[in-house]
């Protein structure tokens, strides 16, 4: 009996005949696939941007390693990058409301003041900023395209010892501004910004309209992009009212036939593109 139940033990124990090397080979690829499957499925759902040595898109060129560069650009960026580009654009490109003059003349209105107001005749002082247009605003002033600076007084640019310093003007004396900057003006308070776009036909046409540049780099860069649509951007920062005799006011005459229209952008292929709609 006692040997009977060593041989059941046994018999329990005996792992059976080995499997065939075909079956080892074949259970081999199973756990595999059970271990591995999921990784690779996920792996072939995204496109590789990156190889082991952290090279991008490894063993493509063309459009290939074009798209998979954009793609890899997006997963990158995400969600949140995308919205920081629209908050940077709200508040750089595009601040405040748009508003067109009757004479054609736009401004964007930045803040309101709640000082006196600027007229004809009144006697003001303002920091302000120039700039011209990157070829990305030369779609649509409302579509944005990123200021670049030319010249500034009151903000200390340029290595300049001016923070706080202001321009002084009677508005509506001639020269004292460019025409469109003496109608976009017209009615701001103190404490109020405006960037006003300005038209080359009734912007700096001469030197002596002002203001004009303090630094030599300045009056350079006006020179060479005079001819331009610039933006001028105005902090009001006092405002005397005077009354207004009358002598002033035809310097701010300005009647544009329509809202000016920025010109066409740039195109390398010598085609002609039509200049964009104005507002």
């Amino acid at each position: 009996a006692g040997g009977g139940g060593g041989g059941g033990g046994a018999a329990a124990q005996d792992p059976g005949p080995p499997l065939p090397q075909k079956s080892r080979r074949s259970a081999s690829r199973d756990l595999q696939r059970l271990l591995f499957g999921g990784l690779l499925a996920s792996a072939a759902a995204s496109p590789p941007f990156a190889d082991a040595t952290g090279l991008k898109c490894p063993g493509m060129s063309g459009d290939k390693l074009r798209t998979c560069l954009r793609e890899y650009r997006k997963a990158q960026e995400g969600p949140d990058a995308r919205e920081e580009i629209e908050d940077y654009r709200q508040q750089v490109e595009q601040p405040g409301e748009l508003i067109t003059l009757p004479s054609g003349i736009q401004y964007r209105e930045i803040q309101t003041g709640k000082g006196r107001t600027c007229n004809v005749g009144s006697a003001c002082a303002i920091s302000y900023q120039v700039f011209r247009l990157s070829s990305g605003a030369y779609f649509k002033y409302s579509s944005g395209g990123r200021p670049i600076l030319l010249f500034a007084k009151g903000f200390g640019t340029e290595g300049q010892d001016d923070l706080g310093s202001v321009y002084k003007f009677v508005l509506g004396d001639k020269f004292s501004l460019p025409r469109a900057a003496t109608v976009a003006i017209n009615g701001m308070r103190e404490g109020g910004k405006r960037r006003i776009l300005i038209p080359p036909q009734v912007g700096w046409v001469s030197e002596k309209v002002g203001p004009q540049p303090d630094t030599f780099g300045g009056k350079r860069r006006l020179e060479n992009h005079k001819d331009e649509p610039l933006l001028l951007e105005v902090d009001m920062v006092v405002v005397k009212q005077f009354e207004d005799d009358g002598s002033s006011s035809s310097w701010g005459d300005v009647k544009l036939d329509k809202p000016f229209a920025l010109p066409a952008p740039p195109n390398p292929f010598g085609r002609k593109i039509a200049p964009a709609p104005s507002e």
